[in-house]
């Protein structure tokens, strides 16, 4: 642990002193943003997240596009599994996709009475056309999956789309399944006539969804949405029944402490995450806001990603294994979980959600050969780098805050807080470098096999809290143990460009690049299928799945092999088993803690939404599946 005054100390003195110096800018904020004829009490504002680099670009089919928030409001997709619940949704289609027997066909039944906000109607010529014109257009988000797997799309009515693949493919259906996005239909009657699809804007954006675009900030800061009249004539109307508050505010107000004052003023009624500090604060404050849990460890754990770290694989010399590893074990995890994050989430050192749905079927499992892993650390010596006692150690530290925990067992004390990590082993790492050329200088700094001193940059984003403050531990820990590490702190979009091009050496991250992301089912392949070599792309191109440039033999035999088999085959899970063992082995990114969520809300204006106590649907609005959330919410008749 840190002596003196710990960072997350220094951290909470910080956000008093800044949430009494903000409070009056952002009640001003807040209340700039309604128009007159807007009443505050039929709106629902929510956190935005971060400021859109694109405002006023709805064009959603380009690697470029901003999608958190928006993307629920007016596009839609054929099926949407709820990440909370595991419960599959068919939305623009009436039923679940029928393949022939060898999976080289897939039927769609789509719903009929679905209109586009500007009153046509949703067929199947926009199906088609959606698929065709991404195929046909290089560089458009799904245009490779497209090439590579669609012999030909046809309509055999305006109901019924059939896909003709060029293999056997019994999941093409999860380009179009959202767990947090999809592809998205495009209506064709507005984009036949687009000459430059990649440079159009879409603006204002024709709506498939529940909502239309009523106005917006051209510096990025905030959208209005308006409910559609015709609201049950859409997707989630019909499949709620509902219809969802008349107008929804989407609002960026900076930092934790902006969030935190906004709500407290009854500003921001439903925000995604905050630090540690700033929560504390809020629930000090506010007797109306309350986020998943009412008490430790509050947050919604089970969001299904992972926060991890990541290296250019094309640079050297973080294209070594032992190289990696020694960072891996250069980082003392326990504090990271504990001084940087609040001692909160669960720890994983697979890449893959620490979620009780994955900690069944993967962790768990695995634990028994994660106990038997070695690397060679030279001389004939190995080394068993998984520590068991993790969970301990964060149980002694939580009990020392004063907290209850109610874990006493070692299963009990998985579940809570993960089945282990690495060992802080700075000694081992130490050696692995050293096999490999390193050597440090007179004032013990690392230096590289050249010569020169051991320094790079590790990209994060500020506003995705828990992956800027893993950043900030990680450059303490590696700077004590002699490298120096700078952050570089780039907004949203600039931050996704610089990861999908390569423009980084190290990454604070988290989603499917690091072998991380999934669905509340066993199914691997699509969230690695992009790491196969026919998706590569050199550094300076766009690559949205593999953006560490994985180039692997075993990993595109595992993902060929895999992608053959049916979804519900019993090898799925031993494959992805293997996948998460050949990933772990070589540590391509290091996965550190799971998702977890200060989802929080302000219960004055707003109730019923999902919690701890009513968990009917995902809480996670910012996902493509929060349409069938937002109809679900009930106002108090507050005015």
């Amino acid at each position: 642990m840190t002596k003196g005054i710990s960072f997350f100390t220094r951290s909470r003195l910080l956000a008093d002193i800044l949430t009494g110096l903000l409070i009056i800018t952002c009640q001003v904020m807040a209340f700039a943003q309604l128009p007159e004829d807007v009443p505050r009490s039929e709106t629902l504002i929510v956190d935005q997240i971060f400021r859109y680099g694109t405002p006023n670009n709805f064009n959603m089919w380009v690697p470029s596009s901003t999608t958190p928030t928006r993307q629920g409001f007016f596009t839609d997709t054929l099926w949407y599994i709820d990440q909370q619940t595991g419960e599959w949704i068919n939305a623009l289609a009436e039923s679940a996709p029928v393949y022939n027997e060898d999976f080289t066909e897939m039927i769609v039944k789509l719903r009929q009475g679905i209109l586009w906000s500007d009153g046509v109607e949703f067929t199947a010529d926009d199906v088609v056309f959606t698929i065709e014109k991404q195929k046909s257009t290089p560089g458009m988000t799904w245009s490779t999956n497209f090439e590579l797997d669609v012999a030909s799309v046809k309509k055999t009515d305006d109901y019924t789309v059939v896909v003709s693949l060029n293999k056997s493919l019994p999941r093409f259906h999860s380009l179009f399944t959202s767990r947090y996005n999809a592809c998205y239909i495009m209506p064709k009657h507005i984009w036949e006539k687009v000459d430059a699809p990649m440079e159009f804007t879409f603006y204002p954006p024709v709506s498939l969804g529940a909502y239309v675009v009523k106005d917006t900030d051209p510096a990025g800061y905030w959208e209005l949405y308006e409910l559609r009249e015709d609201w049950d004539k859409t997707s989630s109307g019909i499949v709620t029944g509902r219809p969802g508050p008349k107008y929804i505010l989407t609002i960026f107000y900076g930092p934790s402490e902006k969030k935190v004052i906004a709500m407290t003023q009854h500003q921001l009624d439903l925000f995604m995450n905050v630090d540690y500090e700033a929560f504390q604060s809020l629930i000090e404050k506010s007797d109306t806001a309350r986020s998943w849990y009412q008490d430790f460890p509050w947050a919604w754990p089970d969001e299904l990603d992972a926060r991890w770290f990541g290296f250019n694989l094309e640079k050297e010399p973080y294209n070594i294994k032992d190289v990696r590893w020694a960072l891996a074990l250069a980082l003392d995890i326990v504090e990271l979980q504990t001084e940087y994050i609040g001692g909160i989430p669960r720890v994983t050192p697979l890449p893959q959600p620490a979620t009780p749905f994955h900690m069944e079927h993967y962790h768990k499992p695995l634990v028994g050969w994660l106990k038997e892993l070695t690397i060679d650390i030279g001389d004939g010596e190995t080394f068993a780098p998984f520590d068991e006692t993790v969970p301990a150690q964060i149980v002694e530290w939580a009990r020392a805050q004063g907290y209850t925990i109610p874990a006493e067992t070692q299963e009990e004390m998985v579940d809570m807080f993960g089945v282990g990590w690495w060992k802080y082993a700075p000694e081992v790492a130490e050696k692995l470098l050293m096999n490999h050329g390193f050597t440090r200088d007179a004032d013990d700094r690392w230096l590289l096999p050249d010569g020169t001193p051991w320094s790079f940059e590790i990209l994060a984003a500020p506003d995705e809290v828990d992956v800027y403050r893993m950043a900030m531990g990680a450059v303490d820990q590696w700077d004590a143990f002699g490298i120096s590490v700078e952050i570089r702190t780039l907004e949203r979009n600039a931050y996704y460009n610089a990861n999908r091009t390569g423009d980084f050496t190290a990454t604070s991250n988290w989603g499917f690049a690091g072998g991380i992301g999934a669905t509340a089912a066993l199914d691997k392949w699509p969230f690695i299928k992009e790491l196969h070599s026919d998706f590569y792309k050199p550094l300076g191109e766009v690559s949205l799945n593999n953006t560490l440039r994985v180039k692997s033999s075993e990993i595109d035999t595992l993902i060929d092999t895999l992608g053959a088999l049916p979804p519900d085959d019993p090898q799925v899970l031993e494959l992805g088993r293997e996948f998460l063992k050949l990933w772990t082995e070589n540590m391509w990114s290091i996965p550190t803690i799971s998702f977890k969520k200060f989802v929080t809300q302000d219960l004055y204006y707003w109730d019923n939404f999902p919690i701890a106590e009513n968990p009917y649907g995902q809480p996670c609005y910012w996902f493509m599946g929060g349409r069938f959330i937002y109809p679900q919410l009930e106002a108090t008749g507050r005015e």
